[in-house]
């Protein structure tokens, strides 16, 4: 069996990456050599559950998401995107942070799709705790993210630390500073 998960994103032409990441991240999820892999991981930190439940939630989860493209308001800063509890069926992802590969932003988008699983399973923990960065690498999100990014790209991939953003409420601040320009480009 497959996994129910899709990803939707129209692109504007101006982040063909983007567009690139969300179809290698949808084939991932149509690949049970994906879900095998983290099946057979040993097990995952923060987690109250095994890899293999957790490859088989994957499996079995209904979901539609989307990719969101938002500015974040400090360019400078680190910050790869925000959770939204509400609503973990969308993979908020800063604009600022998308210069780089196909395969480093397929590895957000399935570390957003963890997310969005175990929030479809609550009675399961298999996130990686708070939002400090270190010591995270064998969580669920950013082990099987740094998988997708292996398996779809010939990159060495290494521990990549995606920073969330904890200040969800001041995105609606940009976007209406925004607001005038098409919507393709958020």
């Amino acid at each position: 069996m497959v996994s129910l998960i899709h990803i939707s994103y129209v692109t504007a032409g101006r982040f063909n990456q983007v567009g690139d990441a969300v179809q290698m991240a949808n084939e991932l999820l149509q690949n049970e050599g994906f879900f095998d892999r983290i099946a057979a991981h040993p097990c995952f930190d923060l987690a109250n559950t095994s890899p293999s439940v957790v490859a088989e939630l994957m499996r079995s989860a209904q979901l539609k998401m989307k990719l969101d493209l938002y500015y974040s308001l400090s360019p400078s800063k680190n910050i790869d995107g925000y959770d939204y509890i509400d609503d973990p069926s969308v993979v908020h992802t800063n604009v600022w942070k998308l210069q780089r590969s196909a395969a480093s932003i397929c590895n957000t988008i399935i570390h957003s799709c963890v997310h969005a699983v175990n929030a479809l399973y609550p009675q399961y923990s298999f996130g990686h705790g708070d939002m400090l960065l270190a010591g995270k690498e064998n969580t669920a999100p950013y082990w099987i993210g740094a998988l997708a990014q292996k398996m779809v790209s010939a990159e060495d991939t290494l521990f990549i630390s995606l920073e969330h953003d904890t200040v969800e409420p001041r995105i609606k601040a940009v976007r209406e500073r925004f607001a005038g320009f098409p919507k393709a480009l958020f």
